[in-house]
């Protein structure tokens, strides 16, 4: 159980990380470029998506690794 706690823990904090500095960058780009909120929301929510589910995967197979 602490296996996964430690994974989830540090999968998504990369994750965060990296969502941090998408957030900058599409910030950036969606001002100079006059892109709407829905774009800019819209690719957010995408990304989180993807982090989760990158997560789940990594997280899943860690532990089926740790089992054999």
């Amino acid at each position: 159980m602490k296996k996964i706690f430690v994974l989830t823990c540090y999968n998504l904090a990369l994750w965060g990380i990296l969502g941090f500095f998408a957030t900058l960058l599409l910030g950036f780009l969606s001002c100079c470029a006059h892109l709407s909120e829905n774009f800019f929301y819209g690719f957010l929510v995408i990304f989180a998506l993807v982090g989760l589910i990158a997560t789940s995967f990594c997280v899943s197979r860690g532990c089926k690794k740790a089992a054999k």
